[in-house]
């Protein structure tokens, strides 16, 4: 296996384009995927990255060419096909650096080039000289909105990424060119996201004198244990004048709080308004108070709800499998959920409740819920979640998942973002990937796919 410096990335992108990121079976070797890629052109490098916990390969490999042109052809007539040694279908796509986010409508930018052009050059002009290199879906030269005299440069666009590789190593050196950049598309905005944005455009100075000030410029505030620090101080700084916030997080009573002082009266009473039963997450409630008052029990439940619903599943399941089941601590659960929701509830009329299926944090049409399945069941088959930026919290998570039923668990591995769905049928997750695949979750994507078999952990062997 090829040597591997992180000093050498840099390296690797030239020519543009010329690297492959391969999703291959973890018993595959440096042999078996020359041989499969050779044949395409100069294979410069391959590299399998190696798990440094377990020291088995990860699964990926990386594939180096010497042209553009050698990569788009091999990505091409590769990508979903097996080869010698692999049951897996090979997953091939071009290889990009980290701080470059790729979706899944990324693969124009393979297809269009950036030329410079002279300004009496006509489309049919180029349409005809770049047809040589492959099939022409669209010419396009900028022109001067006012005079429509060409700029000086035009975008040709190809069927194909091998099409344009080809174009972009072989065309006339004065046409200078390159791969274009993708067209920005912004895409829709889920309700949560609206939310905060909504919150953030109506924070002008004008919107803010139209309140009442009581003369403080302290507020508490109590919030979800899954909000991190720092959202929470940007949040509140999204009103002008903050000067100081503290947050912690109340082991005991299992959520957040914390202080915020503002620079006067004004803007801490329009923060008061504005972000007291402010949803943040979706389906958490943030609640504020002048730093004088006291929180009364509802809202202080409130976020126990999640923990007593948990304890009385596990005591019904418990209740469920034990020959002596413990109908105390069964009663003793019942009762304290009760209580929890009886008190979080106080106060509220019955059609004025929330419905718990009326998911907004979520873009995808779900079922009702279905209880999980036993943890120590057999795995039917496993899911890979991808999150990016980061995962959506797990309470979340889980509440979304075992709604296509027979859900062993779900988790995300710490400080990354993927993770993890585990059924004990092949029909529920089927369902769940294709109905959550690129669902927006708290306004994260959300990519679900077929997890890789399980590798099975290495007992000791007793003579």
């Amino acid at each position: 296996m090829s040597n591997y410096r992180r000093d050498d990335r840099g390296n690797e992108d030239h020519p543009v384009y010329s690297r492959l990121f391969v999703c291959c079976d973890r018993n595959i070797k440096e042999p078996q995927l020359r041989k499969a890629f050779e044949p395409f052109g100069t294979v410069e490098e391959v590299r399998i990255p190696i798990d440094h916990n377990s020291g088995e390969p990860k699964g990926i490999a990386f594939i180096k060419f010497a042209k553009t042109s050698e990569a788009a052809f091999a990505l091409e007539a590769l990508h979903g096909q097996s080869i010698e040694g692999s049951i897996r279908k090979l997953r091939i796509l071009v290889a990009t650096n980290r701080c470059h986010y790729q979706d899944d409508n990324d693969a124009e930018k393979y297809r269009r080039l950036f030329i410079n052009v002279s300004k009496d050059m006509t489309e049919n002009y180029l349409s005809e000289y770049f047809k040589q290199y492959g099939y022409i879906e669209d010419v396009l030269i900028q022109r001067d909105r006012d005079t429509g005299v060409p700029r000086g440069f035009a975008y040709v666009k190809f069927r194909l990424f091998s099409e344009a590789a080809r174009a972009f190593e072989e065309c006339d050196r004065r046409y200078r060119a390159i791969f274009a950049s993708p067209k920005f598309s912004r895409k829709p905005e889920t309700t949560f996201e609206s939310n905060i944005n909504t919150l953030a455009s109506c924070n002008s100075i004008v919107t803010m004198m139209n309140v009442r000030p009581r003369g403080f410029t302290k507020l508490h505030f109590m919030c979800s244990p899954y909000l991190l620090e720092m959202h929470a101080s940007r949040l509140f700084n999204i009103i002008p004048g903050m000067i100081y916030f503290k947050f912690v997080f109340d082991i005991v009573r299992n959520f957040s709080k914390g202080y915020v002082e503002y620079s006067n009266p004004i803007c801490a009473q329009y923060a008061l308004e504005t972000l007291n039963e402010f949803e943040y997450p979706p389906g958490q409630r943030i609640f504020v108070k002048p730093a004088n008052h006291n929180f009364d029990n509802r809202e202080e439940t409130s976020f126990n709800i999640p923990n007593a619903v948990d304890k009385l599943k596990n005591a019904i399941n418990v209740a469920k499998t034990s020959d002596t089941p413990d109908l105390a601590k069964l009663a003793e659960a019942v009762a304290e959920a009760s209580k929890i929701i009886k008190m979080a509830t106080a106060g509220v009329a019955d059609n004025n409740i929330p419905d718990a299926n009326d998911l907004n944090y979520c873009s995808a049409k779900l079922p009702p819920r279905q209880p999980l399945a036993d943890i120590d069941a057999l795995v039917g088959k496993r899911l890979f979640l991808i999150c990016k930026p980061q995962p959506p919290p797990l309470t979340v998570l889980r509440d979304i998942f075992c709604r296509f039923g027979n859900l062993i668990s779900v988790y995300t591995l710490p400080n990354k973002t993927v993770g993890y769905a585990r059924y004990t049928t092949v029909e529920s997750a089927d369902n769940a990937m294709k109905t959550l695949h690129g669902a927006e979750i708290c306004g994260v994507r959300i990519k679900v796919v077929e997890a890789e078999d399980e590798v099975p952990s290495k007992r000791t062997r007793f003579e």
